[in-house]
């Protein structure tokens, strides 16, 4: 199902669900990232490899964009940052937009480049604890992650609803609250089995956080080969009967409806 500007409205849309080298720059999966149609205010988070093809097939515009966020500088997170806003400002024809990003995104050997951040009318610079108005939505980042380079999650306020984001980290205990009260969750759950040198969330992990967190729909996504073979979508189902939060496994190119929280059916 190929979107407009009209039907991309009040939908969230997963342009990958692959997570870390493997998978993303293996192409196991897509790695484009994940994109919120809020009213008048689209914006594309975590834009990997591919993201702007992705979205052109998708039917997304990505010069309808206004605010690209980057939750910390690995390539499977941001490879396509600046084909993105590139193509947000016109090749630099219109000065626009916003870019949300910690500080070594754009200091030493930044992976925005200085010739196209000088045509984004905004860079905000992302600190734990730090909260943005964004047009028709806020976005909070609660917590610093731990993964060897600076990572946020999100957590974003939209028509009455908050809709949250681990991004990529290793499980420490203020992430739970740091997400209570979210209506729906967004884990990323690279391992199937935890590993201690690795810091990524496990299956294991994203089932806790789920379960303390309690919100009504939680997604996992950013899958490693492990999840993968573990068949994700078994996973997810697991985490659901344990922790009775209804639980889905995201898929490339999957939408899900923000007003009613439900996944849209496709042809």
């Amino acid at each position: 199902m190929k979107l407009n500007k009209e039907t991309l409205k009040d939908k969230l849309v997963f342009l990958g669900t692959a997570g870390a080298r493997y998978s993303a720059f293996g192409f196991l999966r897509q790695a484009g990232g994940i994109y919120f149609g809020f009213e008048n205010s689209f914006t594309h988070l975590d834009p990997g490899p591919g993201a702007f093809v992705h979205s052109h097939r998708k039917g997304i515009e990505p010069y309808w964009t206004e605010v690209v966020l980057l939750s910390h500088r690995h390539l499977d997170h941001c490879a396509d940052a600046n084909h993105i806003l590139e193509s947000m400002t016109l090749g630099g024809k219109s000065k626009r937009g916003t870019l949300l990003c910690p500080e070594d995104a754009i200091s030493q050997d930044p992976v925005v480049l200085e010739f196209v951040r000088k045509n984004v009318k905004e860079t905000l610079i992302i600190k734990e604890g730090a909260e943005f108005n964004l047009g028709s939505f806020s976005v909070r980042f609660p917590v610093k992650n731990v993964h060897g380079v600076e990572t946020y999650g999100a957590l974003f306020s939209y028509k009455g609803l908050t809709l949250s984001y681990t991004s990529d980290t290793k499980f420490f205990e203020k992430l739970i609250e740091a997400y209570k009260g979210s209506d729906l969750l967004i884990v990323n759950t690279t391992l199937f089995k935890k590993n201690p040198l690795i810091d990524h969330l496990s299956a294991e992990e994203a089932k806790v956080i789920i379960g303390e967190v309690k919100p009504k729909l939680a997604l996992l996504t950013h899958f490693g080969r492990g999840m993968l073979s573990a068949k994700p979508w078994e996973v997810a189902l697991s985490i659901e009967k344990l922790t009775g939060v209804k639980t889905i496994a995201a898929y490339d190119n999957m939408v899900l409806d923000l007003n009613t929280l439900e996944v849209v059916k496709q042809r």
